[in-house]
């Protein structure tokens, strides 16, 4: 377990006047970025640290009365014993936050977006939490430029160099597009991460959520210079050289296999029907079927794994065409 660094009383409000220079005039001042900090028996009462980060902290038995934590971004943030009574923060992003025996009476979290935050034994008389919305962790699927090109029976929004935390981008444009109720009653939960011309770029593609495609492209326009947001169906032809149809795989035809009168030990019926499929130019399907056989463990499930890869046709008939092909050589 890493060791958290202890902060002072005297750090602590240093911070604070920094960070509020910061918020008067981002030239003047340093945003508050507390990393793997702990703070023990500290004040905070009536301050505010409005769009700071906290990562991997714990609080223990502070005053956090009145404190103001507005738009602010804590992640695996542990409270202890803390008085939180009246502590604000309204649209913050909570993240893996626990209160543990904490006062929360009047505490206001209105508009924050929550992931796995939970409250033990904690006084709540008061507490806000309307409007919240818990946000999911987005799967992130990596993808090459030659995979986007066979997606033309799909859309979505492309947002170019994109670099960073790639959940912390996920968890950003959810939160900006649910409020700004573009994404309703849902969110993004899985994404394509691609890079191309040296920049990361993901694609959060739009099935599977409600969403206002008309309030999108408004915002698409209004922070392209950000994000040089584009739809899938622009940027393919753009800049990949278009979608690729794929052409559907020609069933390959099955050889004809005498197997009905041999032996039936499944290794020799395996064996006979895997030389079949190398003389018919199958030698892959051969690997595969016989992979499949050894590991299935049961012999009538053995038996339906070499019927889908050769015609079962018995030794019989396979003596009765060599006979008929006798006779028309012995007429010629």
């Amino acid at each position: 377990m890493d060791e958290k660094r202890k902060v002072t009383q005297e750090e602590l409000e240093s911070a604070e006047f920094m960070h509020n220079k910061w918020i008067e005039d981002e030239k003047c001042g340093d945003r508050a970025v507390f990393e793997n900090c702990s703070f023990e028996r500290l004040s905070f009462k009536n301050m505010q640290f409005n769009n700071a980060v906290f990562r991997n902290c714990e609080f223990r038995l502070c005053d956090m009365t009145d404190a103001g934590m507005c738009f602010a971004e804590l992640n695996n943030v542990k409270f202890s014993g803390c008085d939180c009574t009246m502590f604000t923060a309204e649209e913050a992003a909570f993240r893996d936050v626990s209160f543990d025996k904490c006062d929360l009476k009047s505490a206001v979290f209105t508009h924050s977006s929550l992931r796995n935050i939970a409250f033990d034994k904690c006084e709540t008389d008061g507490m806000s939490m309307q409007n919240c919305y818990e946000l999911p962790e987005a799967e992130i699927i990596r993808v090459s430029p030659e995979d986007l090109r066979k997606m033309s029976d799909k859309e979505g929004l492309i947002l170019q160099g994109c670099g960073g935390d790639l959940q912390e981008w996920a968890d950003g444009i959810n939160s900006a597009l649910i409020d700004t109720e573009i994404l309703r009653h849902t969110a993004f939960e899985k994404m394509y991460v691609f890079e191309n011309e040296g920049h990361t770029n993901i694609m959060f593609p739009f099935e599977d959520v409600e969403l206002d495609v008309g309030k999108l492209a408004m915002w698409r326009l209004q922070t392209h210079e950000q994000f040089g947001g584009t739809w899938l169906s622009d940027y393919v032809p753009n800049r990949l050289g278009g979608f690729i149809e794929e052409q559907p795989a020609q069933e390959q035809k099955k050889p004809d296999c005498p197997l009905i009168g041999e032996d039936s030990n499944i290794f020799n019926l395996m064996g006979i029907a895997s030389k079949t499929l190398k003389r018919n130019g199958m030698a892959e399907q051969a690997k595969e079927m016989c992979e499949r056989i050894t590991s299935s463990g049961d012999y009538n499930k053995a038996l339906c794994i070499i019927g889908e890869y050769v015609n079962i046709t018995s030794v019989d008939d396979d003596m009765d065409e060599s006979e008929d092909e006798g006779m028309e050589v012995t007429m010629n």
